[in-house]
């Protein structure tokens, strides 16, 4: 957290709704990240990504079409950040799918897992967010319940010399996606929402033509339609993660993702019949709790600091 000007009961209270549109992205990512095994299609990762942003920026598009956004209202002097948030959120999304496919997926997540904890030391670094003990025990308690939910599924089990590489990807992945999260703190303070959508599809357009269509692979018309179809619902997840940022600090969205394992928990359950066991809802639970005492303790400490030194409203 900045110290640069007191801080409104407004401010004071916005980290709860930071945190639960942050928890909505994760689910809506969480469901993208299942379109190769939800239609048994053989495409590539960069094939699915690629069709992804086509899709995101038809739907961008249309959005200015129907607003009627001025083009000075989309006008940006900070390309190369789009550029490279573009870049580091989709080869996360494909080191995340690279990762699942060559090691159990449970193991994969853990791996994931680890984008959280890159997150917060960018946070503290990059933007100087200052994080109290209770902040970094409320984060820990998210892990601890994560750990427990992949623990209670196998995962981490089975590793050899032959997982050296997909976890090495796995974890370049997951500092990515970290990457992704500090420039969309920095993106959303500056630029209005639709900018920020329009310009990370166009570059993510660009970057991933020559790889998917390098690692193209036939689909028929429906599984097009769906991949398609993947770029509305990561419009309205990017949508949802640069509400959480304006709302509240990285350090503080950081740790929600790990409700991610809730929602694996319900889409494995509901959509492929995985068993759900009693201390998987154990480690569900404590995931829910460290996330709600992390929001209640970044708001309880803003009300207590009122008159005093925060950060300015995003």
């Amino acid at each position: 957290m900045n110290s640069s000007g007191p801080v409104s009961l407004e401010t004071a209270g916005s980290n709860l709704a930071g945190v639960a549109w942050a928890a909505l992205a994760v689910g809506i990512f969480a469901f993208i990240y299942l379109a190769g095994k939800l239609t048994g299609s053989s495409a590539s990762a960069m094939q699915i990504m690629w069709l992804r942003y086509v899709g995101g920026l038809i739907t961008v598009l249309a959005l200015i079409i129907v607003s009627r956004t001025r083009r000075a209202e989309l006008t940006t002097t900070q390309a190369p950040v789009h550029a490279l948030r573009a870049a580091a959120g989709g080869f996360g999304g494909v080191a995340a799918v690279y990762a699942a496919a060559n090691m159990p997926v449970v193991s994969a997540s853990a791996i994931g897992l680890m984008d959280g904890v890159f997150t917060v030391l960018l946070g503290v670094l990059i933007f100087r967010e200052r994080v109290s003990g209770r902040q970094y025990a409320a984060a820990a308690l998210c892990l601890i319940g994560a750990i427990v939910v992949l623990m209670s599924k196998g995962a981490l089990a089975g590793f050899g010399s032959s997982s050296f590489f997909p976890v090495a990807v796995g974890l370049a992945g997951a500092f990515s996606v970290a990457v992704e999260s500090v420039l969309i703190k920095t993106l959303a303070r500056s630029e209005k929402l639709l900018s920020v959508l329009l310009y990370v599809n166009i570059f993510g357009v660009l970057i991933f033509a020559p790889l998917g269509l390098l690692n193209w692979s036939w689909v028929d018309s429906q599984q097009l339609i769906f991949f398609l179809l993947l770029g509305p619902m990561a419009i309205a997840a990017q949508s949802c993660n640069i509400k959480a940022l304006r709302h509240s600090d990285v350090s503080v969205i950081a740790p929600v993702r790990y409700v991610w394992i809730i929602y694996g928990m319900v889409f494995g359950w509901f959509l492929f019949g995985e068993k759900v066991t009693t201390v998987g809802l154990l480690g569900a639970g404590l995931v829910l709790l460290g996330g709600l005492w992390l929001a209640l303790t970044r708001t309880s400490e803003a009300r207590t600091h009122l008159g005093g030194q925060s950060r300015p409203p995003a």
